[in-house]
């Protein structure tokens, strides 16, 4: 029997079966198809270490059947909080084998972040580093772990900690015959991968996508940039919350039987290493977010064009990339740009093809992909001119219907109500205007969000910890424009009476609230009262216009 989609009608789910868009495979079939083809291929590269793919499928296999051991259930959540690693592959698949749901946790995310969302899934196990990178990682989880009835196992990655258990144990070969795993093959309609967002609310929200949902969405990843099982990967973007860096560099090719080349962590100070990899393993392709390929620019001057002549593709995601920074890579790397369009939560909705002509790759988010139902609204929630048949016409509020949105927020029915309508319509938030030939191109954000270099920063995050400050009246957190991320959040706030605070106490505090570095506003502002509209609402656009001419004054952007 189907499971009841709760954001798919039943007439949708059949047309999406009949166009081909479901195929009633789940993730780890399409890899078991792979690894049963090319056994001695080497399927990741992880720094010195490389993985072939029967290799991989036995380690997949020993987890699956040693988490069965521990008594877990259909629809169980494993949680996985790591650098950017094999591990993340390994542990998904092993739970899309048994029908387990996978969440990965990012590495930066402390105490805050992840407490709410494992008590918001109700993870029965979580696996982690004991440190990494200067934080003690089990003592975070050993603090919250009394607030957590569901979390019943704790794995590390590295060491051992206080009544926790090595992840080696599960890689150990399983007692279970390959016949008794599969005999667990989840519904392909079944939650199978789970992506986490931030956006307006507080805290990030748990986005849930069955397997044939997410193969809708890379079958036209795939088609866009014509992969094929001898192409290698470089995934370069932060895999850590499940979305870009990890599903399109890392997920798609071991799909496919290609090669994904996996670098531990971006950061500002290795971007030559992220360069170098490309060049010694002779990638392919790559999937970055806009910050980065801008980053890599001086870098990739050190170098000849020709050296990277195996190169074809550069796909972006996360944030439109500025049309000189894109034309600049394609000359420097001799590739073509690839750029993605959607939500962590509603799909993506749009993609460009390495097949189109520059200026639409360039300039647009490309043309509706196969599956989904596209219209521009209004603020009333009416399509505006030219918004239904994608052809011309106005600007609106982007939204969707598809064949590969999410299940909705895990623990969250009244979110899902917010981001999705009664027929099942995506609401992005984004502003966007279609060309004459059905290329979209986004023109603004309706949204209360910061996005710094692809990723999304919430406002009220910061503003729910900074208000406890015992100098703080009141506290509004905006957008500043940045040559580089796009985006950096301004503090602006309201002091007590004879009251002091300045920008470094303040990031302090915030720190002490456990908040994620990259979470932290970036400048602050001290100001006598906010603007505010005719309901006494902050307007946080006037905001954003008084700290852009103060950083226009300072040089610190273009005028």
């Amino acid at each position: 029997m189907r499971i009841d989609l709760p954001l798919t009608s039943r007439e949708h789910a059949a047309r999406y079966r009949a166009q081909g868009l479901w195929k009633d495979k789940t993730l780890h079939e399409y890899f078991a198809a792979a690894a049963a083809r090319l056994p001695d291929k080497v399927a990741i590269v992880e720094g010195a270490r490389m993985f072939t793919y029967g290799e991989l499928a036995r380690l997949i296999d020993n987890v699956a059947g040693n988490l069965l051991d521990l008594g877990l259930q259909s629809g169980d959540i494993v949680a996985l909080q790591t650098k950017n690693s094999s591990v993340m592959p390994i542990v998904h698949l092993a739970c899309n084998r048994i029908g387990l749901l996978y969440m990965p946790l990012h590495d930066s995310w402390r105490e805050t972040e992840v407490r709410h969302l494992l008590e918001r899934s109700r993870a029965r196990v979580v696996i982690l580093p004991v440190e990494y990178r200067g934080f003690d990682h089990a003592a975070m989880i050993a603090a919250v772990r009394g607030n957590l009835p569901d979390l019943q196992h704790v794995y590390t990655l590295d060491g051992i900690g206080p009544d926790m258990r090595e992840f080696t144990e599960l890689l150990r070969p399983t007692r279970r015959s390959k016949a008794e795993i599969d005999q667990q093959r989840p519904d392909p309609d079944a939650p199978a991968h789970t992506m986490l967002s931030g956006g307006t609310t507080a805290l990030s929200k748990i986005s849930r996508f069955t397997s044939n949902d997410l193969m809708a969405m890379l079958d036209n990843f795939t088609d866009a940039i014509e992969l094929t099982e001898n192409d290698i990967g470089a995934a370069l973007a932060p895999a850590g919350t499940g979305a870009t860096g990890y599903v399109y560099p890392i997920l798609v090719p071991l799909l496919h039987g290609a090669t994904s080349v996996i670098l531990e962590r971006w950061g500002s100070n290795n971007v030559p290493e992220a360069v170098q990899l490309i060049l010694d393993q002779k990638c392919t392709f790559g999937v970055g977010i806009p910050t980065q390929l801008t980053l890599m620019i001086p870098a990739l001057e050190k170098h000849r064009p020709e050296e990277f002549s195996h190169f074809r593709v550069f796909s972006n995601s996360g944030a439109p990339l500025p049309y000189d920074t894109a034309q600049k890579i394609e000359k420097l790397m001799s590739c073509v740009i690839q750029s993605l369009y959607g939500a962590t939560d509603g799909g993506t909705s749009n993609m460009t093809s390495i097949r189109d002509p520059q200026d639409k790759r360039l300039r647009t988010v490309g043309r509706v992909v196969r599956g989904c139902e596209l219209q521009l609204w209004d603020p009333e929630g009416k399509p505006v001119a030219g918004g239904k048949d994608n052809k011309g016409g106005e600007a609106g509020e982007v939204v969707w219907r598809s064949a590969d949105k999410c299940w909705g927020y895990l623990g969250d029915d009244e979110q899902t109500a917010r981001a999705f309508t009664r027929d099942h319509f995506y609401k992005s938030g984004d502003l966007g205007q279609f060309d004459a030939d059905g290329y979209l191109r986004i023109t603004g954000r309706v949204k209360d969000m910061i996005l710094r270099g692809g990723r999304n920063i919430s406002p009220l995050t910061i503003e729910q910890q900074l208000i406890k400050h015992p100098a703080v009246l009141d506290v509004a957190v905006t957008s500043m424009p940045d040559p580089v991320l796009g985006e950096r959040a301004c503090a602006f706030v309201m002091l007590k009476e004879g009251a002091k605070l300045g920008f470094e106490e303040a990031v302090e505090y915030l720190k002490s609230q456990h908040l994620a570095i990259w979470q932290l506003p970036e400048r602050l502002e001290i100001i006598d009262d906010f603007p505010r509209g005719p309901g006494g609402k902050v307007l946080k656009s006037k905001l954003t216009e008084l700290v852009t001419i103060k950083l226009r004054a300072e040089g610190k952007v273009p005028g």
